[in-house]
């Protein structure tokens, strides 16, 4: 009897001690050596260090993901547990995120579903985002053919037609002076009868790639777009996809050869901190109906914050939009730097005043990271339209 109970002592000690043994969970980081994390183009490398170090100490459970079979998208489930900080500066610019502030114990998990983008990947899997060149415009070009989904004999009826073709000539045809442009400027012999061979523009694609090793599109390109004016060629690349795109080509290609993650927090379970020198809090006193500085910092909770990467021939920087929960707080407040920063189309700025907006009526900020500054815009919701202001834009380092 007495060794039984001596067991039985044993097991129940075993027991309570597995319960209170402290609970491991992996590594964020691990999760940065998926395929997509590689997508980061080396542009952003200031970014890619700061969120690797800043997670250093953030771990995950419950992981569930899947991707589309096309490898252009992804989604992923997961709990996220701080363990030795919840407090996090964005860089040197006085913003600051705070995890589970209302919680006694910050290592709560806060729930996220995350999905990615990279769309170039539908079109071609072997996209490297560090080759990519926005001011290149042949390789905008080659990727546009392929994004537009159009075939070479596509593009050579497009070039015969929008280059070639000349109504008031009558004596030679598009298709001889087609052959006469590629045997002057490209030393390539075409040899094709108009009247028996069927499927020409098949035909003269071949040939071109037979003598040169290239697409006739390629070909076509440095005879009658490449120019030594890098802006009649963006004209010239511009034009040939007009009827393609529904707006400018360029900037098309840009937003699909972007990086974009979309986090969704459902119970808002972070704050975002913008500090008082750039937003100033105020509320009115109720004997006295004065208005007065609140001294405090504004918070808001974003329950959504989208990433996208940048990469265009005027801007390089991700930019991060955060959609901000809705919120009760009654106080008022003005963006100390609204004049400064965002100029009136007909008054100067002696002749304005800051205006005094709702903090409940926020509704997003786009913070755009550059590698040595930041700019903040904020949507907020006036009367019956949304305003946009930019709040904030200074020098910033991310890693100090």
């Amino acid at each position: 009897m007495k060794r039984i109970f001596l067991i039985t002592l044993l097991l129940l000690s075993y027991s309570i001690s597995g319960q209170n043994a402290p609970r491991y969970y992996p590594s964020l980081k691990n999760l940065f050596q998926q395929d997509f994390d590689k997508q980061m183009p080396n542009h952003f490398k200031y970014y890619d260090t700061w969120i690797k170090n800043l997670t250093q100490a953030v771990f995950y459970k419950d992981l569930q993901q899947s991707a589309n079979p096309r490898g252009d998208a992804s989604f992923m489930s997961m709990g996220l547990i701080f363990k030795r900080l919840n407090s996090f500066k964005i860089g040197d610019s006085g913003l600051e995120i705070i995890v589970n502030k209302d919680q006694p114990d910050f290592s709560v998990p806060v729930n996220i579903q995350m999905e990615q983008k990279f769309r170039i990947l539908a079109y071609l899997r072997s996209f490297d985002p560090n080759q990519y060149n926005p001011a290149d415009f042949k390789q905008k070009f080659e990727l546009g053919l392929m994004i537009f989904n159009l075939s070479e004999e596509q593009v050579l009826a497009e070039f015969i037609n929008r280059y070639i073709s000349d109504w008031n000539n009558t004596k030679t045809t598009a298709i001889q002076r087609l052959i006469n442009d590629l045997k002057k400027e490209a030393k390539i012999k075409i040899t094709v009868d108009e009247k028996k061979d069927k499927g020409l523009l098949t035909e003269i694609a071949k040939q071109v790639y037979q003598q040169t090793n290239r697409y006739c599109s390629s070909t076509l390109y440095d005879i009658y777009i490449k120019t030594k004016d890098p802006k009649k060629e963006y004209q010239n690349f511009l034009g040939f996809f007009r009827k393609y795109a529904n707006d400018n080509a360029s900037d098309y290609i840009d937003e699909v050869v972007s990086y974009e993650t979309t986090i969704a927090i459902p119970k808002a379970d972070i704050i975002l901190i913008i500090p008082k020198t750039i937003l100033e809090e105020t509320v009115v006193d109720e004997k006295s109906t004065r208005t007065e500085k609140t001294g405090h910092s504004i918070e808001v909770k974003p329950n959504r914050i989208t990433l996208k990467t940048i990469n265009t021939v005027k801007e390089k920087c991700v930019q991060l939009t955060v959609t901000v929960a809705p919120n009760q707080n009654p106080n008022s407040f003005q963006a100390l730097n609204e004049i400064v920063l965002n100029k009136h189309s007909f008054l100067n700025n002696n002749q304005r005043t800051l205006t005094t907006f709702k903090v409940a009526n926020i509704k997003e900020l786009v913070i755009s990271l550059y590698e040595k500054e930041i700019k903040v815009e904020m949507i907020v919701k006036e009367d019956n339209y949304d305003r946009s202001i930019v709040i904030m834009k200074q020098s910033c380092l991310l890693n100090l």
